[in-house]
């Protein structure tokens, strides 16, 4: 019988609660999901249905401040020393023989910061591939998402626009030819997203160069683009592709930000390549 998917709420830190989906399979690989941004586990149930048959562990979770996660209204708990600190919290938990990290846009960057501090720190690559999702850039401090005018409102200003801001992340974010029953549900579930959230996160993310990355070992990557992201800028893949050892990109048609979500079978089939790879390294 296939293990079930397991929630539960587990204390990080003091005062710091994060909401986490495992299925433990007693598998030697690992596979953790990190969602970006304003998202939440969820947007990844189409790769959990898919490797729920196959032998592999499941981690994921609700970052601080989302989904099922606990809330805050303090700047500092956005800060990137303390994602840094529940990234490394959950991964030390739930790590296995052999670990793949899949991440999306904000979810890469911070995969990557805690990458090189590992790096930096203990000299160890503690990871056997990556497969990154329209990595958000993390060379400069965002101070907004949308980068015009929209970014300079006064937050209860950006409340009262709140409708008009969602449109236009989403005309960013998602391909024209979206189901719009998948629009609907999405815009449901991050109904909640605290936009005080979103700016503590943007303005404290973790800045690096892209260079940085080229002290680490070759690992297998896997880049995934959407050819019509307007949230990513394609050039920020290239880079990351020309810093990161071994990686190769990957551009998918019809294809916006919401990766996982829009193109969820050419997702799974680049992650069961690079299962494929991580086990055939065990040999």
């Amino acid at each position: 019988m296939t293990p079930p998917l397991h929630e539960q709420m587990l204390t990080v830190a003091p005062g710091r609660a994060l909401h986490v989906t495992t299925r433990q399979a007693e598998a030697p690989v690992t596979l953790f999901f990190v969602h970006g941004g304003g998202g939440n586990k969820n947007q990844w149930r189409r790769q959990f249905a898919h490797f729920l048959p196959q032998h592999v562990n499941i981690v994921a979770w609700d970052a601080f401040g989302h989904g099922k996660s606990q809330r805050s209204k303090r700047e500092q708990d956005f800060s990137a020393d303390a994602f840094l600190r529940d990234f490394s919290f959950i991964f030390e938990k739930f790590r296995t023989e052999k670990t793949i990290i899949i991440a999306h846009s904000f979810g890469c960057r911070i995969t990557l910061a805690w990458l090189l501090q590992v790096w930096t720190r203990r000299h160890v690559l503690p990871v056997d591939g990556l497969v990154l999702l329209g990595p958000a850039p993390h060379e400069n401090k965002r101070r907004g998402l949308f980068g015009n005018w929209m970014d300079h409102l006064p937050l209860p200003v950006m409340e009262i626009l709140r409708p008009q801001l969602g449109r236009r992340f989403e005309a960013l974010a998602w391909y024209p030819g979206t189901d719009p029953a998948l629009l609907a549900f999405e815009r449901n579930a991050t109904r909640h997203n605290s936009l005080f959230m979103m700016r503590s996160l943007l303005r404290q993310g973790p800045v690096f160069p892209a260079a940085a990355l080229k002290a680490l070992p070759a690992v297998p990557v896997t880049l995934i683009a959407g050819a019509h992201d307007g949230i990513v800028p394609h050039s920020t893949v290239e880079k990351l592709a020309d810093s990161l050892p071994g990686a190769e990109v990957h551009t998918l048609d019809e294809c916006a930000h919401q990766i996982m979500l829009e193109k969820p079978d050419e997702v799974n089939m680049l992650t069961d390549a690079m299962l494929a790879r991580v086990n055939a390294g065990r040999a």
